[in-house]
């Protein structure tokens, strides 16, 4: 029998390493879970790890419990060795001295994580550094392993259609699951049926409904706290990331979200759109929808929502999708936080006071959009407005080439003040928008400030990380602003990158999407040239003069040039086939905008290579 001493020390550095274990297993962000029995698994060692720091509950040394634990610890110092024999191996020539530093402090701190086998006197040392995150096996999320083999249980709709918080975050992680099982589309009934999905529309859209066009949030406690997300284009793992590090809402913190939930097909719209509408039925009066540009019926087609809802719920989908346009239509479509910040997710509007056509045009008041008829179908000048209007760096109102308007410095200046208000923060633009507008900030941090005036700011934000357009990815980061008291006027913007994510269903099903794309089109033009003696049209492949062998497949453009108005008198084919040249235009020009970008980027790179070679060349000649 061991004597008591021995048996003190081993106890309390069992006891030690439960505290050690229950600090670093709370830091794991349960998102990145993709199965029950991992969430499962975490869950029970973390309760084991607290009833084990807590009590004198390891006094047996063979306890099972006891086994799993250590065995966890183990894992724990063994990922931190390999983590420390990368971090040796680093090489150090190309860094500035303030990346030094961050290596030097990363192995600072696996090395004290590598120190630490079960002995309690280095454990009270250096609890401060237990709180960070540490990739652990138990971790998910690096989209190298295959999980096909999870079965998902489908999620059932509550009684009497109470959803409670425990049912949302079901929701979230079975939908996050399924993003990661590699499963096609049809699948997804499996997991969200068919009754679910327009349980949730139908219920959601009865909140929406009542809500005036402009929400008003009044939030006044010192723990009060409103987090506004811009754009999320479908990327579903970047509204569980910006869940992960901002909290969900609460009593103390609300969410507005400005627009734009749909993103290009191939994307997670979907599950973006009723993970958010779970949470406006739970917490009407803490989450916000805007409606974005994104959130019309012509919209949603071009960026193949339709054809998302229907690969999944098959004939069912269009009965979907159909609800979901009748829900865009009731979004509502501005927030006044805290009577200081405005958001929307266009920006300004034009007066519908009625002025003679020469007159400039008027800047709308928050009472004029009051009264704005948001669930209108057809032209709606002022909805247009909110919707896709951009600011820029001359003064003035005037009508862009689209649907919007363009507004100066000046014009944030008169709504701020005429409002009462201090803080513009819209969305609508990310950095595939500002790549063409030198003037403006790029967002390729997630956000910009566009006008600082005497009254306050105009900023932009957007929140879809890694934005990827045709073939080119922007490497951007994401953002969402926290606006916090006594006055929210002084929003804390948090950037953020989603580096690993699933493929998308659209990957997983499509090889050749862009051959897929022009016989769509083909399918709708082709036979409409053909009847007009047009044996030849344009095409979406085109033979390059240098590699006559090679052929160019063009891209759906992710903006379309709106062509000269046409007579209300054409028709078809002649309307198809002229939206279909425009197109077609529109997706040479994001050609050339990639190639230019490659060669520039490839020159800036020859450029640095020479330069190195000439020191090389002078350091060689001096010896």
């Amino acid at each position: 029998m061991p004597s008591p001493e021995i048996s003190k020390r081993v106890l309390d550095a069992k006891l030690e390493a439960c505290r050690f274990a229950f600090l670093k297993l709370s830091a794991v962000k349960t998102t990145k879970m993709k199965s029950y029995k991992q969430l499962r698994t975490l869950l029970m060692l973390k309760e084991i790890s607290r009833r084990g720091a807590d009590r004198d509950f390891l006094k047996d040394s063979e306890n099972s419990v006891t086994r799993i634990l250590c065995s966890v610890l183990k894992q724990v110092v063994s990922n931190a060795d390999r983590s420390l024999k990368s971090l040796r191996g680093f090489h150090y020539e190309t860094l500035d001295e303030q990346e030094k530093q961050h290596v030097n402090r990363m192995i600072s701190s696996v090395q004290g994580m590598c120190s630490r086998k079960y002995e309690p006197e280095t454990v009270d040392h250096h609890l401060d550094d237990m709180t960070e995150p540490m990739e652990m096996e138990i971790y998910l999320g690096n989209g190298d392993d295959s999980f096909s083999d999870i079965v998902l249980e489908p999620i059932t709709w509550p009684l009497e259609s109470q959803l409670t918080p425990e049912w949302v975050e079901s929701l979230t992680g079975l939908l996050n699951q399924f993003t990661w099982k590699n499963s096609v589309p049809s699948e997804f009934p499996s997991t969200l049926p068919f009754s679910v999905a327009v349980s949730l529309v139908d219920c959601a859209a009865q909140i929406l409904d009542k809500e005036p066009n402009c929400v008003r949030i009044s939030c006044c406690g010192d723990s009060s706290r409103v987090v506004v997300v811009g754009d999320l284009h479908g990327q579903f793992h970047d509204l569980l990331k910006i869940f992960d590090q901002s909290g969900r809402p609460s009593e103390s913190q609300w969410f507005v979200f400005n627009g734009n939930y749909i993103g290009r097909g191939g994307s997670w719209s979907l599950e973006v759109f009723l993970v958010l509408l779970a949470w406006k039925i739970l917490m009407p009066e803490r989450v916000f929808l805007l409606r974005g540009s994104s959130e019309t019926r012509v919209s949603a087609e071009e960026l193949g929502f339709l054809k998302e809802t229907c690969d999944r719920y098959g004939d069912q989908g269009q009965v979907l999708y159909s609800k979901c346009i009748d829900c865009f239509g009731m979004l509502p479509l501005a927030s006044v936080v805290a009577d200081s910040v405005y958001t929307t997710h266009g920006g300004l509007f034009q007066s519908s006071e009625v002025h003679e056509d020469s007159a400039p045009l008027l800047l709308g008041s928050l009472e004029e959009l009051e009264k704005v008829e948001r669930r209108q179908v057809g032209e709606n000048v002022t909805l247009d407005h909110v919707l896709w209007s951009c600011p820029w760096m001359a003064d003035g109102l005037s009508e862009s080439n689209y649907k919007g308007l363009l507004w100066g410095a000046d014009c944030t200046e008169s709504f701020l003040k005429q409002s009462n208000l201090k803080v513009i923060i819209r969305s609508h633009e990310g950095p595939d928008a500002r790549s063409d507008r030198e003037d403006m900030g790029n967002m390729l941090c997630g956000y910009s400030v566009d006008h600082e005036v005497e009254s306050g700011k105009l900023y932009t934000i957007f929140s879809a990380s890694n934005l990827s357009q045709g073939s080119r990815n922007y490497e951007n980061e994401g953002s969402y602003a926290v606006l916090e008291p006594p006055s929210f006027t002084e929003p804390k913007f948090v950037s953020y990158t989603v580096e690993n994510v699933p493929r998308s269903l659209h990957q997983n099903i499509s090889v050749g999407s862009s051959a897929q794309q022009e016989i769509m089109w083909e399918n709708r033009s082709a036979h409409g040239f053909a009847s007009m003696g047009i044996s030849n049209p344009p095409s979406w492949t085109v033979s390059l003069p240098s590699e006559p062998s090679q052929i160019l497949q063009l891209q759906e453009p992710s903006q379309v040039f709106e062509g000269l108005p046409l007579p209300n008198t054409i028709e078809e084919p002649h309307k198809s086939n002229y939206d279909y040249l425009f197109r077609l235009i529109s997706a040479l020009k994001q050609e050339v905008q990639i190639r230019d970008t490659r060669e520039k980027e490839l020159m800036d790179h020859l450029t640095k290579t020479k330069a190195t070679l000439e020191v090389i060349s002078q350091m060689s000649s001096s010896l």
